[in-house]
């Protein structure tokens, strides 16, 4: 699929019958049978499939479906119950997660969706969860989590001729199960086409099942080419057959992974030393403890987020651009999910957040440039909207007097307090040991485990996870990684009769909070290259100066106290291009030569990395916003799960991203 612009998204048209049946005013045809829908998702796809047997039958901890047609996700949330009473019925079973995945072009709108599916009472427990997190009408893949049931949902908007070619598939497939739903063929021809046939056998497991209500003969002969062996079953009710399969890989010819992220070499009764105790490794850890991992935690302070996610308070927004390219759609994603994530964690494990929006300010005639090339992605008005300066003043609830872009869905968060609340979440499962005063010297592979070493002692762990910000360049494994230090000091203002009244987060070249414990939070500064943690006073007159700047003449601003010491300091961990470093962590020499060519051509098998040693780094100051999604893509790919990426994304991810590029121009490498 090309991205090198955005893919804008259309919501379904949706006309409603006297029974309330939503019928698809472009395709001609219903969603569902209101009489019938239930029992004719159950006979075609769960018992089509075969499904019930098979997870009883499975020997891993997690299985995959796959699906044509999301619509209004009937057959997801069927599975979920059918999933749920497996679990309920078999609690010592190996088999203790669901993914599903549904790739859908014309996703209904969440009250399109909400209507459809409030005739279905018994599904009750999966439907709200479902809504609560239903997502903008965003291109990619937007990840949606039921915890409670151990359930993940990947749907992906666009295309899915498109889309599916984009997901990342290992080398042995990554789906156990298929359904081929969507609207009749002679209804949508696209959605059987041999060409999508092909892409579904690239991403099917050896002996992958598929199911789908029709019977029709080019679809049947499509897929035994593509290398599924095909069988008639009796249709539903009057339909006369329907089609059931399975898939035999060997048919497949499997492809290098290429510049593709790589899969740990373990499994889930094997330990996994994470390093880091700020917001990445919070989030890393409770990722992997949710796959069953056993996680030891070493942190370097006597406490967590002491660093760059020791702020009282942090703006919570996407990056946008423009084309929505590659970046902008990584963080918009990453935003709903982060949003989602926030709320689902503070539900149980409270902290202080507050999403009543957030407003960009068109302080200078350069930010209004900038800020007016967002507008043109034409994003959705529920992620970002152009503001007048009187609805921003009414917005703000304070005196602006300018123009702002508004993020409705957008706000702040204590980094400090979340980072504490993942922790005690992950704490619940008795899979987390956490090791306080323990920082990392070096480390070193041994056989098949890694050697840690600390001041005091040594450890052993099969796989290691660095999240440990700038100071990943301190290990010699990692040292060539071409990442920049930050330094950031973060102003605590004590509120005041004025600025008190402020309802949103305001951003403009800092930010500035709304109250919380009687403190607004003001910042922060970038002094690059600078590794210094000491307080600076300068710097507490340089993040009001900035406001000032910015917004002028306004006494509120005039009145604001930073004649104190109460800021706090951290250091950013920074790339060039704003993506961070996630994945497998690159063998640095033995990449230098597996590219030693490069300036004539890239070699295109896959690169060497480090067996079991992954990295989640270079977050820079959008931590709270990339950092739950990222950990979810991370321990996904240790696990060997389908990643809520594409593979562009995923490789502007890669570690050895800058040294290729360096590598293809000629240039020489620093190490």
């Amino acid at each position: 699929m090309s991205e090198d612009k955005n893919k804008l998204i259309t919501h379904a048209e949706i006309n409603w019958s006297d029974q309330s049946e939503p019928f698809s005013a472009l395709f001609e045809d219903v969603y569902f049978n209101t009489e019938q829908g239930l029992n004719e998702s159950l006979y075609v796809f769960i018992q089509g499939s075969n499904i019930q047997q098979r997870w009883l039958n499975s020997s891993g901890s997690f299985f995959s479906i796959a699906e044509t047609g999301f619509g209004t996700g009937l057959n997801f949330l069927l599975t979920c119950l059918e999933f749920h009473k497996f679990r309920t019925a078999n609690p010592e079973a190996k088999l203790q997660r669901l993914h599903f995945s549904s790739f859908e072009k014309y996703p209904l709108n969440k009250e399109d969706l909400h209507k459809a599916l409030n005739r279905w009472p018994a599904l009750k427990d999966f439907i709200k969860p479902l809504i609560e997190q239903y997502p903008l009408p965003l291109t990619g893949c937007h990840r949606i989590t039921l915890d409670n049931f151990n359930i993940t949902l990947d749907l992906w908007f666009g295309d899915v001729k498109e889309t599916l070619p984009t997901v990342h598939h290992y080398n042995t497939g990554i789906f156990d199960c298929w359904y081929l739903d969507g609207f009749a063929p002679g209804k949508n021809p696209d959605m059987w086409s041999e060409q999508l046939f092909t892409q579904i056998a690239k991403t099917s497991k050896h002996q992958a099942t598929i199911a789908t209500f029709t019977a029709a003969g080019f679809v049947r002969r499509g897929l035994i080419n593509a290398g599924f062996n095909m069988h008639k079953r009796k249709g539903y009710g009057k339909k006369r057959e329907m089609l059931i399969g399975d898939f035999d890989r060997s048919v497949v010819n499997s492809q290098p992974c290429g510049p593709h992220y790589r899969a740990g070499k373990t499994s889930a009764t094997e330990s996994i030393a994470v390093i880091g105790g700020g917001i990445a490794g919070a989030c890393i850890t409770l990722a992997l403890i949710k796959r069953g991992y056993k996680v030891s935690l070493y942190c370097k302070d006597a406490e967590f987020a002491l660093g760059a996610s020791g702020n009282q308070q942090g703006a919570l927004y996407p990056l946008l651009n423009g084309s929505h390219d590659f970046l902008s759609q990584f963080f918009a994603n990453s935003f709903l999910f982060a949003r989602n994530y926030v709320l689902q964690t503070a539900d149980f494990f409270p902290f202080a957040y507050d999403f009543s929006g957030l407003l960009q300010l068109y302080y200078d005639p350069s930010a209004a440039k900038k800020l007016d090339k967002i507008l043109q992605a034409k994003l959705p008005e529920g992620l970002v909207c152009r503001k007048s300066a009187a609805q921003s003043d009414a917005i703000a609830a304070i005196d602006i007097g300018q123009q702002a872009l508004f993020y409705p869905m957008a706000g702040w968060l204590s980094p400090k307090q979340m980072v504490n609340a993942l922790f005690d979440k992950a704490k619940q499962s008795g899979n987390l040991t956490i090791h306080f005063n323990h920082k990392l010297d070096s480390f070193a592979q041994q056989q098949d485990h890694w050697r840690l070493d600390f001041a005091s002692r040594s450890v052993k762990h099969d796989l290691l996870v660095l999240t440990t910000g700038f100071n990943t360049l301190q290990f010699k494994q990692s040292e060539a990684l071409p990442l920049s230090a930050a330094r950031g000091q973060v102003t605590h203002v004590p509120t005041n009769e004025k600025l008190g009244t402020l309802q949103v987060t305001l951003c403009h070249e800092g930010y500035l909070t709304p109250v919380n414990n009687q403190q607004h939070c003001m910042g922060a500064t970038f002094k690059r290259h600078v590794t210094d943690e000491a307080f600076s006073q300068q710097e507490q007159a340089d993040n009001k100066y900035k406001l000032a700047k910015c917004i002028t003449d306004k006494d509120w601003v005039k009145q604001i106290d930073i004649e104190h010491q109460d800021a706090n300091v951290g250091i950013r961990c920074t790339t060039r291009d704003h993506f961070p470093y996630a994945g497998a962590l690159p063998d640095y020499q033995a990449n230098k030569e597996f590219y030693q060519d490069a300036h004539k051509s890239v070699n295109p098998n896959d690169a060497p990395f480090h067996d079991n040693l992954f990295i989640l780094t270079g977050l820079g100051s959008r931590g709270l916003c990339t950092a739950p999604l990222l950990a979810e893509m991370l321990a996904g790919q240790i696990n060997k799960e389908p990643l809520p990426f594409s593979c562009s994304i995923l490789n502007a991810m890669q570690g050895n991203r800058q040294w290729l590029n360096y590598l293809k121009k000629g240039k020489p490498l620093k190490f």
